[in-house]
């Protein structure tokens, strides 16, 4: 039935167009909260992709928001999401979004050094506010995580910061416990229950010495999925019993409430791209296929600062069975070499017109994408459940003009 409905939408509204199924979030959902403990919570990181009606549909599932961004922040809202369910993060908060947050009732922050402190408890007394705060602690380096926050020296505390920050904490700042977050990717069980078994030694290390009982600790996510390409992550078989083991006691006293965080494995599967063939050249070293989508359509910076690994992967939508396979390197419209998205990927004879179809992009896709790039306009993105079409939008990007009025 999925390659009907992503006929179907290409037809209706064009190529290129993204398209995010619920059902496979709800899908999704279920399956990541029965690898948890009952006990405990889940966010959602926005980050990964903060369509409304993406955002919604996991809030209806039972995950709270995690935002990192003013914008992030309104499309939580947007969804429903309870202020004061919001966890606000990200190493760089100026004083007018903590500011902005608060006002908006946001009360939760996870905080990343003493400036940052400083600069909350300056905005909770503009705001008239208390704030709740979690440390953002530096993790120890060398986990296995396809990209680690370890080796991001920008993130958190060292733990003899975090000290002294439970010891100064300004007035109107209440500390409710820490965060720790070692990476994304992670491949396996065993390698997840490692990083949360890390997390959960250096947040014990901080409230012992500090002599601080926690109430809240987020342990992060690093949940496995497969990117641009077809595929499922590893099963997290032995998750839940490594977990109940793992957090089933504390040296620091009562145990805490403990929440984890996810973005791809809740939503990556749900997402595809839908692209047009427009042109296939033949060379002496090889076929190129030239698409309607290039980097500014599917993950530019893929969500890790640097340019797309060409490594995308893509079903002809369009090829019967008689079509044999051809080895191509695939690239999109934009006048730049950089507009590569996969090398030497293997597909049905393409051919003109032909509709691709490139899996597991509802992370990190055209949330991750050089959208100004060019100036190409922007691609429509499509909702449906199970088939049913639920809303269809597209992103306008204007020019504001906020030069000052003479005088």
């Amino acid at each position: 039935m999925i390659d009907r409905v992503l006929r179907d939408t290409a037809e209706r509204f064009g190529t290129p167009v993204y398209t995010y199924d619920l059902a496979e979030l709800r899908r999704r959902s279920v399956d990541l909260r029965s690898s948890l403990p009952d006990f405990a919570g889940l966010y959602y990181s926005l980050k990964a992709n903060p369509h409304p009606l993406v955002v919604a549909e996991l809030r209806r599932a039972g995950c709270r928001a995690e935002v990192s961004s003013a914008g992030e922040l309104g499309a939580a809202l947007e969804a429903g999401h309870r202020p004061e369910d919001i966890l606000y993060t990200g190493p760089g908060k100026s004083l007018t979004e903590l500011t902005q947050a608060l006002t908006e009732g946001v009360t939760t922050f996870s905080c990343e050094s003493a400036a940052e402190l400083r600069r909350l408890g300056l905005a909770a007394a503009s705001a008239r506010q208390r704030a709740k705060v979690l440390l953002r602690l530096q993790p120890p380096l060398g986990s296995k995580a396809g990209l680690s926050m370890g080796d991001g020296r920008q993130f958190g505390f060292t733990v003899e910061d975090a000290l002294r920050a439970c010891a100064d904490l300004p007035a109107g700042v209440e500390l409710r416990g820490c965060h720790v977050y070692l990476g994304s990717q992670l491949p396996d069980t065993d390698a997840l229950l490692e990083a949360f078994a890390r997390a959960k030694d250096t947040v014990e290390l901080v409230s012992r010495a500090a002599r601080t009982p926690l109430d809240v600790v987020d342990l992060g996510g690093g949940f496995p999925w497969p990117y641009a390409t077809a595929g499922s992550g590893a099963e997290l078989t032995g998750l839940r019993a490594g977990l109940d083991k793992l957090l089933s006691t504390w040296d620091t006293g009562p145990a805490p409430q403990v929440y984890f965080e996810a973005g791809r494995r809740l939503v990556a599967s749900a997402g595809h791209l839908l692209t047009t063939v427009l042109d296939v050249k033949q060379r002496p070293e090889g076929t190129i296929v030239v698409l309607d989508a290039g980097i500014n359509v599917l993950g530019g910076m893929s969500g890790l600062g640097r340019v797309l690994r060409p490594a995308a992967g893509f079903e002809n939508l369009s090829a019967g069975d008689d079509r044999e396979p051809v080895t191509a390197d695939v690239v999109g419209p934009l006048c730049t070499p950089l507009d590569r998205l996969s090398v030497r990927a293997t597909l049905p004879q393409p051919r003109e017109g032909d509709l691709l179809s490139v899996p597991n992009v509802g992370a990190y896709g055209l949330t991750a994408s050089l959208t100004r790039f060019l100036s190409r306009p922007p691609v429509t993105e499509v909702v449906h459940d199970g088939g049913r079409l639920i809303g269809a939008s597209r992103q306008v990007l204007t020019t504001e003009d906020v030069s000052p009025a003479a005088g």
